[in-house]
């Protein structure tokens, strides 16, 4: 009987190495490949208010009541349309950069939806405001839609991919400046995103 024991003791000692092997390489891969790309999300962003998601070659931003494409800009205040989504701001700084010949200028503010989200404008003409100026137009510019509650931007554009601001008007005695701004930007996955009606009225400092 001790013999028989024995004998079952070493056979489950033997094949349990065997089963354990056999059970880890049958385990379930959670994987996804085949589906079409333009439905299903790539990555979502999280703020403290709502949620963006973002999907390739699409990006939806939440519908936000304070900002109506119908709306005239006010001074101060930045919009641009993506896909379905229409975002709307205000600055908290414009003004010149690059010295005293002004020919660069930036702007930047959070969304009217969300405080931790917003943009940044770089602008760089090829002639000076230095006095009123119509129709300006250049693609030595920098875009970016920003949220501080992620490592990198939600929203960027980069060179050599087109992204155009055009200075609509440039009144001297007031140093307001109204234009337009599109083009081409790169979600954090890669994604390229289209821009339009981008619209800003920014006091330059």
């Amino acid at each position: 009987m001790n013999v028989l024991k024995r004998y079952y003791f070493f056979l489950i000692l033997f094949a349990l190495p065997i089963l354990l092997i056999q059970n880890s390489g049958c385990t379930k891969e959670y994987s996804f490949e085949g589906a079409p790309t333009d439905t299903i999300p790539a990555d979502t962003i999280t703020t403290d208010t709502t949620d963006t998601v973002i999907y390739k070659q699409v990006i939806t931003f939440p519908q936000c009541g304070f900002c109506n494409v119908s709306d005239a800009i006010d001074t101060g205040q930045w919009s641009f349309k993506t896909s379905d989504s229409y975002l709307c701001g205000s600055f908290t700084n414009s003004g010149f950069f690059n010295g005293n010949s002004k020919t660069a200028f930036t702007f930047f503010g959070p969304s009217a939806c969300s405080v931790d989200t917003g943009i940044v404008v770089s602008v760089y003409l090829p002639v000076p405001l230095d006095q009123d100026r119509y129709n300006l137009s250049t693609k030595q510019t920098a875009f970016y839609y920003y949220d501080h509650n992620s490592p990198t931007d939600i929203l960027a554009s980069h060179p050599p991919t087109v992204f155009s601001v055009t200075v609509q008007s440039f009144i001297y005695a007031t140093n307001i400046a109204t234009g337009t701004f599109s083009g081409t930007v790169f979600t954090a996955t890669g994604d390229s995103v289209y821009i339009s009606n981008g619209r800003f009225k920014a006091v330059l400092h």
